[in-house]
């Protein structure tokens, strides 16, 4: 196999790349103006590539770690020795009973594809015993939205055009519950025939003939298998055509 050079962009990662905010907000329960300011982030354990620098979402059984801070005025609030609690979908996870200022959370994403997580952040008073706001209960509503598995294929030819003789194609995983490729089965299908396959087999090395006529058309599918989880894969098509 030649030595084939990655082409970002050429990469058509549209759907994955693009940027999706986080839906939340800052509640109070009599409380006043110029509320406290939840800085609130979260990472999902789920596998992309190294060179990907978008958000890594979770799929369903991804870990999660979230964590806050509460600031005031442009300042870290001390909440050592405030009851702060957490809600996975309206169900609570940890309150005081597992100790004060529990600021960071690690948990198992139970929700599925299409579907978002929605945490909540609880911070009680200390009743005056220290320094921070004044009034009740502040909290933050989180929601973290689940994704599939997704195969990409990198095609770098211009408008999808290749040549006689060698051709070769990348097969990408995203959003699969695995540390590294070692986990993963790739297959790959030409005009619906097996080609090559196998744990770290992510390249395709696609000859074409030189009796192929120009314009002819050739469908190439890449599948991904999770091979701790056969629920788990994902597919991806392309069409290229024959100069």
């Amino acid at each position: 196999m030649k030595d084939f050079k990655f082409q970002k962009n050429q990469l058509g990662l549209i759907s994955i790349i693009g940027f999706i905010g986080l839906i939340g907000f800052v509640g109070h329960i009599g409380y006043a103006q110029n509320a406290p300011q939840f800085m609130v982030s979260w990472q999902a354990d789920s596998y992309a590539p190294s060179w990907y620098q978008g958000k890594i979402f979770p799929v369903h059984g991804s870990r999660i770690k979230i964590g806050f801070e509460l600031t005031d005025n442009g300042k870290i609030i001390d909440l050592s020795k405030n009851k702060v609690r957490w809600y996975i979908n309206d169900k609570l996870k940890i309150n005081e009973d597992s100790g004060l200022g529990i600021k960071t959370f690690s948990f198992l994403v139970n929700d599925y594809s299409g579907e978002d997580t929605e945490i909540k952040i609880a911070v009680l008073p200390c009743d005056g015993r220290c320094d921070g706001y004044k009034g009740e209960i502040i909290y933050k509503i989180v929601k973290i939205p689940i994704v599939s598995s997704e195969a990409v294929i990198d095609a770098p030819y211009k408008e999808k055009t290749i040549s006689v003789g060698e051709n070769i194609f990348l097969a990408y995983p995203f959003f699969f519950n695995v540390k590294n490729l070692s986990e993963l089965f790739f297959e790959w299908l030409v005009a619906n025939q097996p080609a090559e396959s196998g744990k770290n087999n992510q390249a395709l090395d696609l000859n074409i003939d030189s009796l192929t006529p120009s314009g002819f058309e050739i469908d190439i599918k890449a599948i991904i298998r999770n091979l701790s989880d056969e629920m788990e894969f994902a597919a991806k098509n392309i069409k290229v055509l024959v100069k």
